[in-house]
């Protein structure tokens, strides 16, 4: 098979050059004028207000006790013996009542 006529490269990033970000721009320009050696800069990272809400609902939410655990445990071995019964009518009204409550 015989491909004609490609243009360009076959590595699309060979021929564009890597710019830096303004803003690492501006902030180098600001330590030039303060003085601030250029060895002293480094990687900068900002949380937005959402992530640290974020980081501090799953240390808590990692940090609570289960209380669910003994149940949890019970059921896991009623499954594993065989002897797990679920109520079935139960599990249907509850289905029907999610549903129910993603309509209102």
């Amino acid at each position: 098979m015989d491909i004609k006529k490609v243009y360009g490269g076959l590595d699309p990033y060979a021929t564009k050059r890597v710019q830096d970000n303004p803003r690492v721009q501006q902030d180098q320009a600001v330590n030039r004028n303060n003085g601030a050696p250029d060895q002293q800069l480094g990687d900068k990272v900002a949380l937005s207000p959402e992530a640290r809400l974020l980081g501090a609902t799953m240390s808590a939410a990692n940090a609570a006790p289960d209380a669910r655990a003994e149940k949890v445990r019970t059921l896991k071995e009623q499954v594993q013996s065989g002897t797990y019964k679920p109520d079935i009518k139960k599990a249907a009204a509850n289905l029907i009542r999610d549903d129910l409550n993603l309509i209102r």
